[in-house]
């Protein structure tokens, strides 16, 4: 069984993408008031979360890119 590189980091970014979307409207939908803070953050912490993710997943796109071009270049 092969697994796609490529596709699983596509799919966790656009995962980590929708995840940061989820916290923002919550965080952006929160009230204002002292003692709603506490309320933020878990939306905080998920946005933060997120976004680490996303960073990961551009790593390894950005990594496969550079070994298929390496292939390419080796192969002409």
């Amino acid at each position: 069984m092969q697994i796609d590189g490529l596709s699983a980091a596509l799919g966790g970014f656009q995962n980590a993408v929708n995840r940061a979307g989820e916290a923002a409207q919550e965080i952006a939908s929160s009230s204002t008031k002292k003692e709603g803070t506490q309320d933020l953050v878990k939306p905080l912490v998920e946005l933060q979360v997120a976004e680490r993710d996303a960073e990961a997943n551009a790593k390894s796109i950005e990594t496969q890119n550079k070994v298929l071009g390496s292939i390419i270049d080796v192969k002409a």
